[in-house]
């Protein structure tokens, strides 16, 4: 008794939400509209002149009318409307939504079918714009699927909302236009656009590797991971010549590899930006800073064997940190995304949060858009004051924007980033068990 009472004030709300809130609407269109200047004209003449053959034609001419009345509602009555989004979308990137039209009537297709839909940004992100997908169903047949996509170049990075879905038809003949809404409230969230580091960055990083007392760490073999091959110099050691190689060509060839460096690293991301009169090259290094920090993640969650911290500036300054993972690289990008412009000076309040172990192990590298002076910074810090960040100046790398030094240190692939596939959970374990296997096969041969 009670579930049959609970279902009667369900069918009663719906009943009332439909009738306030209507998802229907019906509307002539151009030529809908001087068709029924045309009728009601013609409607005129025949009754004030009392012509039986006008009114007879004019009877006639209500037929189409009448019959996109009916014919548009039994269209948009029995369809079911889905929108299937991509898992990882990167600004730049091919954007792809599949929309799946569900056509439950057994007996009668629907033809002519418009969607349209429409994505606005939530916050107000610069470089970001709304969209609006648009698709085309010709015919679907009864008890049937169809699907259609749509492809665009995703926007820029942030967080966009979808307002409504509107299917609307103007079958049979083109004079009325019956459109149905349908809400369903989702987001997607739009990378950063991510590219590749250059060798330039990890010569870069290979000369901050060093311990407190500058020297560096053993560069054993066990601690080396081959990388591949080069042309021999004078001051190589004769002992990592490859000779089989070197046989089959000609010439000399040398083993060449990357340090394994399993040390901790703490990115401080200053996305600084004056308050007021800011020119369009200031916010073009806050994108720029922003991108290069996204890639540099990208490329450290290859490596599950080190922590690694993300920090940036603002009016409330906040950190990820975790062991490197596929979960915290969706974390990191995600707040990337929406990171907004910082208009205050606080990389020491940055600081002062980080962790114990960070300020003590952890290499630093720093990507600011203003000129700093990290001497300063430091003095105003709590944290930097007493000996738990001993030693942070000889662990830690400047990149300032404005003044260049990111040139270089990543390219972008103009055609697509291609990362969508490869921060899959298990993507990047197969994608260095891949590179491994291709530099084994090309040292063997």
């Amino acid at each position: 008794m009670g579930n049959q009472r609970t279902s009667f004030w369900r069918r009663l709300w719906l009943k009332a939400a439909d009738w306030l809130l209507p998802t229907e609407r019906l509307r002539s269109t151009k030529e809908g509209l001087g068709y029924w200047v045309s009728w009601f004209g013609l409607a005129l003449i025949g009754w004030y002149q009392q012509i039986n053959l006008i009114l007879l034609v004019c009877g006639i001419a209500a037929g189409p009318l009448v019959t996109s009345f009916f014919m548009s509602t039994a269209m948009l009555r029995k369809v079911k409307l889905k929108r299937r989004l991509p898992i990882n979308i990167f600004a730049g990137d091919p954007l792809q939504i599949d929309y799946l039209l569900d056509n439950s009537a057994r007996s009668s297709a629907v033809l002519a079918l418009t969607l349209q839909d429409e994505w606005v940004p939530t916050e107000p992100i610069p470089n970001a714009v709304s969209f609006k997908p648009n698709a085309f169903f010709s015919r679907v047949a009864g008890g049937t699927k169809e699907r259609a996509r749509w492809s665009f170049q995703a926007p820029a990075r942030g967080r966009y909302k979808a307002q409504c879905m509107t299917l609307l038809t103007r079958f049979p003949f083109g004079l009325m236009e019956r459109s149905s809404l349908i809400y369903d409230e989702e987001s997607i969230v739009v990378y950063p656009r991510v590219g590749r580091l250059t060798r330039r960055w990890q010569l870069v990083h290979r000369e901050s590797s060093q311990t407190r007392r500058g020297q560096r760490h053993d560069r054993s073999a066990q601690q080396q991971e081959y990388h591949g091959l080069r042309d021999y110099r004078p001051d190589d050691s004769p002992r990592w010549i490859h000779w089989r190689t070197s046989a089959r060509i000609n010439q000399l060839m040398i083993k060449e590899f990357e340090q394994q460096n399993e040390q901790d690293l703490a990115i401080l991301l200053d996305p600084w930006l004056p308050r007021h009169h800011a020119s369009d090259e200031m916010r073009a290094y806050v994108e720029k800073a922003i991108e290069f920090v996204a890639s540099l993640s990208v490329d450290l969650c290859r490596n599950a064997r080190r922590r690694i911290t993300l920090g940036w500036t603002g009016a409330s300054p906040d950190m990820r940190q975790g062991q490197a993972s596929v979960r915290l690289l969706h974390e990191v990008l995600e707040s990337l995304a929406m990171m907004k412009p910082n208009h205050e000076l606080s990389l020491h309040q940055l600081l002062d949060i980080m962790p114990a172990v960070t300020l003590r192990e952890a290499i630093f590298v720093v990507v600011t858009t203003r000129p700093m002076q990290l001497a300063e910074e430091a003095a105003k810090s709590e944290r930097l004051r007493n000996a738990t960040g001993r030693g942070l100046s000889n662990r830690l790398i400047l990149l300032d924007v404005s003044r260049g030094e990111l040139d270089g240190l990543v390219e972008f692939d103009q055609r697509k980033s291609s990362l969508s596939e490869q921060i899959t959970p298990d993507s990047l374990k197969l994608q260095q068990d891949s590179e491994s296997l291709e530099t084994a096969s090309g040292a063997s041969r």
